[in-house]
């Protein structure tokens, strides 16, 4: 990152020249995050000093950190605890720019830990449309389901714009960078100005590679492996060989380490039939490489709709399930989704042979959930609209993900469920009640299961219960949203480490 050019007092004064800096004013925001530490940027209106103080609870800080004097500051807190949220405090002085429970930062999982989570990605966005704001403001609804972002190029239009940042991307989204960090890919539009000179201003990435540049990177997240890719300006020759060996190696060590999924994110996507068809440079240089490796999961925007392919490998499809899809270790099996709608929409053009879903001339971004060896996807329409949930799971089968019994203990008081047999037309019925109480509050995992074990929907993701008595609800669809079909069926709940399973009926 540029800022990262800010640590001598001779590079703030030539800063500080600059009239137009002198007019800056927005952070902080939170960039560059692992297990360890976390790095905070913010910009002032003129040349001061600044420091950011830390801790567990607010106004109770355990550290303070200087960000340097000048109009652009920097602070990097590192020595902390895995998987911990931390408040800060910006400060000048005795003026105080930021405080408040909005702002804070979250460490990492320690790596390999099968701490569930969740993600946003999505790309071309910062155009300053309404689109880009419904979207915006959706993901600021949903901002508490998710850990970070991953932002999949043309992040500025229409050429990467300094000033458009300050415009299009800093006042949209401020009241979640705040506390989220935001992972970035170039796009095609984000190099038109200066080969990308305001992104690499603005973010700032591990450079972990050994050109020790910002273009691509990775990161770890409890048991993921992240890799950044750059198919712009390091796509050619000498480049485009020394990134391939790069990421090789990357993920082979990640393997190493017990890293258990492998995602990647770069901006043009192999395959696609929405506003840009498939791409055979991507498919001839990107694809077999990543494949070889066992990437699980590729994220790409460019093309200006949703999309998702059954799991693919070597330019076919291997399972053509509509959204169930085991997996073996790292087998050669990926799974391949454009987000490219997070402002600019377009139309599909074609149905792509590839492609499992597709939705064209709506906003929206991605969301992923990985939960120890399960994955789940969605894509969130700026509505708040949840469309095409799909799921992988590592060393699954075609048959089961679960086995269902009807002797597993009890999550804590369980309610018998309602109605049983739950009788379903269309939509005006009562839908199936799942009521229990948890004394402590805790992660509660619940779906509806088919005779055959395999998944019909997801009631919970692991998200966190209150102490007290809760019901969930099932509306007899699937994860497509279509309505099952009248037979038996199973739900299972898991309140921490304690399970509980039934059987149900459904008839319509």
């Amino acid at each position: 990152m540029f800022s990262r050019l800010l640590r001598t007092a001779t590079v703030l004064s030539l800063l500080m020249a600059s009239q137009a800096w002198a007019q800056l004013d927005f952070g902080p925001y939170v960039q560059n995050t692992n297990e360890k530490k976390a790095t905070v940027i913010w910009y002032t209106k003129t040349s001061e000093g600044g420091t950011l103080r830390y801790g567990r609870q607010m106004g109770q800080w355990e550290g303070t950190i200087d960000g340097g004097t000048g109009t652009v500051h920097r602070a990097m807190v590192e020595n902390l605890l895995a998987n911990t949220k931390y408040f800060y405090e910006i400060a000048s002085g005795a003026k105080i720019y930021a405080t408040g429970a909005q702002f804070y930062f979250r460490t990492h999982p320690r790596p390999g830990a099968r701490t569930p989570f969740r993600f946003m990605a999505f790309g071309d966005f910062g155009d300053g449309s309404e689109t880009q704001k419904a979207t915006a403001a959706q993901m600021l609804k949903d901002d508490a389901k998710h850990n970070f972002a991953l932002l999949l190029g043309d992040i500025i239009y229409s050429s990467g714009e300094r000033a458009n940042y300050l415009r299009d991307y800093f006042p949209v989204y401020k009241d979640l960078i705040g506390h989220r960090a935001w992972w970035p890919v170039l796009g095609n539009h984000d190099i038109k100005a200066s080969k990308g000179a305001a992104y690499f201003e603005f973010f700032e990435t591990p450079a972990n590679n050994p050109s020790a540049v910002e273009n691509y990177y990775s990161f770890d997240y409890a048991n993921a492996h992240f890799i950044a890719l750059d198919d712009e300006l390091l796509f050619d020759g000498e480049d485009l060989q020394k990134q391939m060996t790069w990421v090789k190696q990357d993920v082979q060590a990640a393997k190493k380490r017990g890293q258990r999924w492998l995602i990647a994110m770069w901006h043009k996507p192999p395959y696609s039939a929405g506003t840009h068809s498939d791409d055979e440079e991507i498919q001839a240089n990107f694809v077999p490489v990543l494949e070889a490796e066992g990437v699980d999961l590729i994220l790409n925007g460019h093309s200006h709709v949703a999309e998702r392919t059954f799991l693919l490998a070597n330019h076919k499809i291997i399972n053509n399930s509509l959204s169930n899809y085991p997996k073996k270790g790292f087998e050669t099996a990926a799974i391949y989704v454009v987000a490219g709608s997070g402002g600019k929409t377009g139309s599909i053009e074609e149905k792509h042979a590839l492609m499992a879903f597709q939705l064209g001339n709506a906003a929206g971004y991605e969301s992923i959930y990985i939960n120890g060896d399960t994955l789940r996807g969605s894509w969130i329409k700026s509505t708040g609209q949840s469309m095409d949930q799909f799921v992988m799971i590592k060393n699954g089968n075609n048959q089961t993900d679960v086995q269902i019994t009807e002797s597993e203990t009890l999550p804590e008081n369980f309610a018998a469920h309602y109605p049983n047999p739950f009788r379903l037309s269309n939509s005006a019925d009562e839908p199936l009640h799942i009521a229990f109480e948890i004394t402590n509050p805790a992660p509660i995992t619940a779906a509806i299961y088919d005779i055959l074990g395999r998944t019909v929907t997801r009631l919970s993701d692991g998200e966190m219960y209150a102490a007290g008595s809760h019901t969930l609800r099932w509306n007899g669809r699937d994860l497509n949203g279509a309505l099952a079909s009248t037979g038996v069926y199973f739900y299972r709940i898991q309140a921490g480490t304690r399970v509980h399973s039934a059987k149900i009926m459904l008839v319509q």
